[in-house]
C-alpha cells in the first residue's frame, strides 16, 4: 500500500516527519481512526539490520508484552513509513516514550529509499538478560491486520501468525473468581452501591479523602496506593474505554467521562463477543492482582444491563 509518493520539498522536510511504524502503529487505519494522526504520505517497506521481539508491557494480566526490535545484523525489519506534521510526530514519540527514535534507511517495497524516525528501545536488548513476553490477542490483531493492510509480504504475515497470543492462566482466573465470590459474600461490601458521581471523586485528587479508584464493568476497585494506573481511569468507569481500545478505536474521541452527553447507557454485556468480555475480565484481572479490592459496584452499569 502506498499513498501518495513521499515528498522530496524542502517545504515538506520542514514541516512533517517520517515516523516507522512495526507494532501499533502499522497500520494506516489504526495511525488515522485510532490515533488521529493526518498522515500525509504513507509506504511498506523494510529496515535492514533489525528484528522484531516483545518485551514486556505495563500490566502482565492484560497488555503482557509489545512490539520492539533488537539489532541482528542479517535481519530485516517489515513496516511501514507514514509522514505526519511536525507537532503530531512530537506528539507521537511522547506517546512512545519508552522508545528513542533513531534515524535510520528505509526502502519501501516499491524501491523508493529514504530516511525515517524508528523507535528502538530506551532499554536495549541483552542477550540473556532481558526478557521476552507474550502479545495479547487484541495487541496481536491490530499488528496481524494492519500487517494485511499494507499489504506486507507473506512470509512476515506468516511470522505474525505463528506467534501465539497471551491467555490467562488458570490459577489467575481461578483467584480473580475466588476475589469476586469474596466480595459477593462480604456483608460489608456486597451491598454497597456508588453512583457515577460518587466515583468521580476517587479521581487521585484528594487520596486521604477518597482513595483512587476505577470500575471495570460493574465492580468498583480501590487502588492499591503504590499501585500505578492512568489517569484517564480514575474515578471513571472504563469498560467503554476498555471496548474502544479492544476495537482500535480512538479513546481520546470515544471514551464519554460521567458528566458529559452519552455517558448513559453503558455498555451492555450481553451485547460484547466473548472476545471483547474476556478482555474486560483481563483488565480487571489487572487491577485485583496488582493490590486492588472490590468496594462496591457501580449503580448505573448494573441498570443499564437490562
Amino acid at each position: 500500500m502506498s499513498v501518495p509518493p513521499p515528498p522530496t520539498t524542502t517545504a515538506a522536510a520542514a514541516t512533517h516527519k517520517w515516523r516507522f511504524g512495526y507494532g501499533s502503529n502499522l497500520g494506516l487505519k489504526t495511525l488515522r481512526e485510532k490515533k488521529q494522526l493526518s498522515v500525509k504520505s504513507y509506504h511498506v517497506g523494510t529496515i535492514k539490520g533489525y528484528e522484531l521481539y516483545f518485551m514486556p508491557g505495563l500490566n502482565e494480566y492484560v497488555e503482557p508484552a509489545w512490539a520492539a526490535i533488537r539489532p541482528s545484523p542479517h535481519a530485516e525489519l517489515h513496516g511501514s513509513a507514514f509522514l505526519i506534521p511536525n507537532d503530531e510526530a512530537d506528539g507521537l514519540d511522547k506517546q512512545e516514550a519508552g522508545y528513542n527514535v533513531v534515524d535510520v534507511a528505509f526502502t519501501s517495497y516499491d524501491g523508493e529509499a529514504f530516511n525515517v524516525g524508528l523507535y528502538v528501545p530506551k532499554k536495549p536488548y541483552v542477550e540473556g538478560v532481558s526478557s521476552e513476553a507474550t502479545p495479547s490477542y487484541r495487541y496481536l490483531k491490530l499488528l496481524r491486520d494492519g500487517a494485511r493492510e499494507g499489504g506486507l509480504a507473506e512470509h512476515w504475515l506468516d511470522m505474525l501468525d505463528s506467534v501465539e497470543h497471551y491467555t490467562t492462566p488458570s490459577h489467575v482466573r481461578e483467584k480473580t473468581l475466588q476475589l469476586i465470590e469474596e466480595f459477593h459474600s462480604d456483608e460489608s461490601r456486597r451491598d454497597e452501591l456508588w453512583s457515577a458521581e460518587k466515583l468521580a471523586l476517587h479521581d487521585g485528587s484528594d487520596p486521604d479523602n477518597f482513595p483512587t479508584c476505577t470500575s471495570i464493568m460493574q465492580y468498583v476497585v480501590q487502588i492499591e496506593k503504590k499501585t500505578w494506573i492512568f489517569g484517564s481511569w480514575k474515578g471513571h468507569n472504563v469498560t467503554r474505554r476498555n471496548l474502544c481500545q479492544f476495537n482500535g478505536k480512538s479513546l481520546d474521541a470515544n471514551d464519554i467521562r460521567h458528566d458529559e452527553p452519552g455517558y448513559r447507557p453503558l455498555p451492555k454485556l450481553s451485547d460484547c463477543s466473548d472476545e471483547e468480555r474476556e478482555y474486560l475480565m483481563q483488565s480487571l484481572e489487572g487491577q485485583l492482582h496488582r493490590g486492588g479490592v472490590i468496594v462496591a459496584q457501580l449503580q448505573p452499569f448494573l441498570a443499564d444491563q437490562s
